[in-house]
């Protein structure tokens, strides 16, 4: 593109040509022509190519599966039988006799008794607070008085009372009982089980790329030899013009 663009300059000038009065009014003499000839050089370009590959690793990873396995135990259970077994029972039955007792039933009885004592004719004596009764001698008599109390009695009698005992007494009947034994049977069940191996796998990703890739190609290039009006070519795409028609575009490799 840069080339292309180069060129389009260097023939747009060589057609309008240089304007009359360049260079202080006057215009410049024309050079005569010199010889040219068309050379061939080699140009660089870099391109991009988008490219989509796909990157894979070995990972490893742990890869399990259940499996089932038989277990199989003893299993005591109990075997029951009916059977009858004689029992027997202490049984108690009340037997009574009679006995006699002796009880006392108790009374009360009044019994009386006398007393004798002196009553007597009083008479103040004294003065003031001094004063108390005091007996009148040759007054006094003796008197009986008869005093009563209840008195408690008792008096004795026979009852007849019954005394009874427990008498044990043996008594049997048949009573169904069961009579079991521990026997063992066997009982299986399945058991999961997990089993598991490390096995390898390819874990794949896409990768999305541009490369740069160089190409070149060939293309023509004017030379012209002479003194007048020429280009000396430094660097790359350095454009030359001369006056009247004649024109040279230089390209140079550093």
């Amino acid at each position: 593109m840069k080339i292309k663009i180069t060129l389009l300059f260097s023939l747009c000038i060589c057609a309008l040509g240089v304007p009359q009065g360049y260079g202080g009014g006057r215009q410049p003499q024309r050079a005569p022509a010199a010889p040219c000839r068309t050379e061939y050089t080699t140009i660089w370009d870099t391109q991009y190519t988008e490219t989509e590959t796909q990157e894979c690793n070995t990972v490893y990873e742990n890869k399990c599966q259940t499996v089932y396995r038989k277990n199989c135990v003893n299993v005591p259970r109990q075997d029951c039988t009916t059977v009858q077994e004689r029992e027997c029972s202490t049984e108690y039955k009340t037997e009574c006799v009679n006995k006699f007792r002796t009880e006392y039933d108790a009374y009360t009885e009044t019994e009386c008794s006398t007393e004798y004592k002196e009553d007597c004719e009083y008479r103040w004596e004294g003065a003031g607070y001094e004063k108390v009764w005091a007996p009148i001698p040759g007054t006094c008599k003796s008197n009986p008085y008869d005093t009563c109390n209840e008195v408690p009695r008792q008096r004795e009698r026979q009852v007849a009372v019954p005394v009874c005992s427990q008498v044990p007494e043996q008594r049997c009947v048949n009573v169904p009982r069961q009579a079991c034994r521990t026997i063992n049977e066997q009982q299986c069940t399945s058991l999961p089980q997990q089993l598991c191996n490390v096995v390898p796998r390819q874990q794949c990703e896409a990768v999305h790329k541009k490369l740069p890739t160089r190409v070149s190609k060939r293309v023509p290039k004017k030379v012209c030899d002479g003194q007048y009006g020429q280009a000396q070519s430094q660097g790359s795409g350095v454009i030359s013009v001369r006056s009247g028609a004649d024109s040279a575009i230089n390209f140079a490799e550093d």
